[in-house]
């Protein structure tokens, strides 16, 4: 198979990472999983795809990030130099993100494929309170006060991540934070601690992102003590990667609406701080790349381990399935295999022992043997008719096969029904169970394996049974020597009997006795040989069992759920190359 290019890697694996966020948003207890399989998917989407695609290069982007009522819009402003962001009192008035972006000429870097995933640029301006799966880009004048500092950034203002409907356009902040180079973290005086705000904190630490904290909302004394206390109890515990921790303590009306000249204590620090960080754009750019392959790889367990509870139903199903399987053998074994006699293997005795009877004129000899032990011949028959206990009747193989079938299907059915609420894929395959639908088609499968099965077994029993005397056949030397050998032990026997007794009315007792018990004991040689190779079809009956019958039904019945277009289908699918998706990455990025 051919390797997929860049594009069509990247693609199938966002792709499938969502799709895995949008399974795991229907499990409660998964929500903080699901903002993982969010944000590596925007990873791929928006920073290493466009990187190994060879797409001009972009702006660097820095996003503005925080808790609702934090003060992000103020700090975009900050950023910027101008009150170009909606600063609004109301906690979570900003409900898409917005660019700022001081470059003169088209912004075609917005017009890149996958360019933000799933949201849309809005072509007219907007009120930042528009709540839909958009963005937008609004132009800025250059600020003479920065010293080109931004030159090479687009600034993000972006929604929270804590008020009541934060639910739904998370996500969006979740594409410009993998999209961003640089973060710049907001977190007020009064909710500097917020157990949500902190977590995402740490989530953009993990994908590598370089962070600058800024702390607001506090007075001008109270600073330096919060940023002490905030290291000691936030950062303290995060991961490596937060570049520095500064003050925007309450500004004046008059700072908020002219940033760039009236706030410039607090805000050159800042923009000093996030200058650095993109100093060179191609270094900053190769970093945010590296970060993001790193959270990959590190994190492909934790992705992948919410399906979790899916997995283990599909492991459940399974071990039902071969448990079945299992039973399903040991019956046609107890109920069918044990009692088989396979008569072919009768007629292969005889026809052996037809063999080791002198051809051409020792077939003259070979008769009159027979004639000799013909009285013991009668008595022995007589006596077998008198002594053995009639056979008992073996089932018929086939009714065997389907009751043995029927059993291991209503296994799984009642064990579907008794699970039925304990996860979807138990529900799903009752349903099956309650429709026909799985049932019928399990029946169907079963009647093409089960006539395949027996054609195979029917040439395996001709072949094993022909093959006792065939082989002797292709033999000369061995067959003449055998038959000289028995012809020997005949005469040798008779003659002996004659010469130890003298001739008299006793040798028509004698005589028919020795050369019946020769030909007894040639004969049960013969039959140890035959019984050896019945006994081993046996074996081969079995195997060709599993191999051509149970096996092929237990590969389909597992499967089952995984098919049709089911969602389990689709599980299997990403999970299947997820992993691979992510190694194949990792390669092309570490020779990026």
């Amino acid at each position: 198979m051919e390797p997929l290019s860049a594009r069509a890697l990247t693609g199938q694996l966002a792709d499938d990472l969502g799709w895995l966020e949008e399974h795991c948003r229907r499990q409660s207890d998964q929500a903080t999983a699901a903002v993982r399989l969010r944000l590596a998917a925007a990873l791929v989407r928006n920073c290493i795809g466009p990187a190994l695609d060879d797409q001009p290069a972009t702006p660097l982007h820095v996003a503005v990030l925080g808790g609702a009522g934090a003060g992000k819009s103020t700090v975009a402003n900050m950023l910027s130099g101008v009150p170009a962001a909606e600063a609004n009192p109301q906690a979570g008035f900003t409900r898409h993100p917005i660019a700022y972006a001081s470059v003169n000429g088209p912004l075609s870097w917005a017009g890149h494929l996958g360019f933000l995933g799933p949201l849309q640029r809005l072509a007219q301006p907007a009120p930042s309170s528009l709540d839909e799966d958009v963005y937008q880009v609004r132009r800025v004048p250059v600020d003479p006060t920065s010293y080109d500092l931004l030159k090479d950034f687009v600034v993000w203002d972006c929604p929270d991540m804590t008020t009541w409907a934060s639910a739904g356009y998370v996500p969006r902040l979740l594409e410009v934070a993998a999209l961003a180079d640089v973060i710049v973290f907001v977190a007020s005086d009064e909710r500097y601690n917020d157990e949500v705000p902190t977590q995402f904190l740490n989530l953009f630490l993990q994908a590598g992102k370089p962070v600058v904290v800024c702390l607001t909302k506090m007075g001008d004394g109270d600073a330096a003590p919060l940023i002490a206390h905030f290291q000691q109890e936030v950062l303290s515990r995060m991961p490596p990667g937060v570049v520095g921790c500064l003050a925007i303590p309450f500004l004046t009306p008059a700072q908020l609406a002219d940033p760039a000249r009236l706030a410039g204590r607090y805000r050159i620090p800042l923009l000093n701080q996030v200058a650095v960080l993109g100093g060179s754009p191609a270094a900053t750019r190769r970093r945010s790349v590296l970060g993001a392959d790193r959270f990959l790889v590190r994190g492909i367990g934790a992705l992948l381990s919410v399906a979790r509870k899916d997995l283990d139903a599909l492991e459940s199903w399974q071990m039902f399935v071969q448990t079945g399987r299992n039973e399903f053998v040991d019956r046609y074994h107890r109920e069918y295999l044990n009692s088989e006699k396979f008569r072919g293997f009768d007629e292969a005795l005889v026809r052996l022992m037809e063999l080791l009877e002198l051809p051409g004129v020792g077939r003259i000899l070979s008769g009159a043997l027979w004639v000799l032990r013909t009285p013991y011949r009668l008595l022995r028959g007589l006596a077998l008719k008198l002594l053995s206990r009639p056979e008992g009747l073996s089932r018929p193989e086939q009714p065997v096969l389907e009751d043995a079938f029927n059993g291991w299907i209503d296994l799984l059915r009642k064990e579907a029904a008794r699970r039925a609420d304990s996860h979807p894929l138990w529900a799903h395959v009752s349903q099956g169970f309650h429709s026909g639908n799985l049932a019928e088609q399990a029946r169907e499968r079963f009647q093409q394996s089960m006539r395949a099965f027996q054609s195979t077994e029917a040439e395996e029993i001709e072949r094993t049974a022909r093959d006792i005397y065939e082989q002797l056949e292709k033999n000369p030397v061995v067959l003449y020597s055998l038959r000289g050998g028995k012809f020997a032990l005949d005469i040798a026997a008779v003659a002996g009997s004659i010469a130890a007794g003298g001739i008299g009315y006793q040798d028509f007792i004698i005589a028919p006795l020795v050369a019946s018990l020769t030909h007894q004991l040639v004969e049960l040689l013969g039959w140890q040989v035959v019984d050896a190779q019945r006994e081993q079809t046996r074996h081969r009956q079995q195997e060709l069992l599993k191999q051509h019958l149970s096996g092929p039904m237990a590969d389909w019945l597992t499967k089952w759920p995984a098919t049709g277009g089911s969602s389990f289908e689709r599980l299997q699918l990403a999970l299947g190359r997820i992993p691979s998706a992510v190694q194949q990455l990792d390669a092309r990025v570490q020779s990026f």
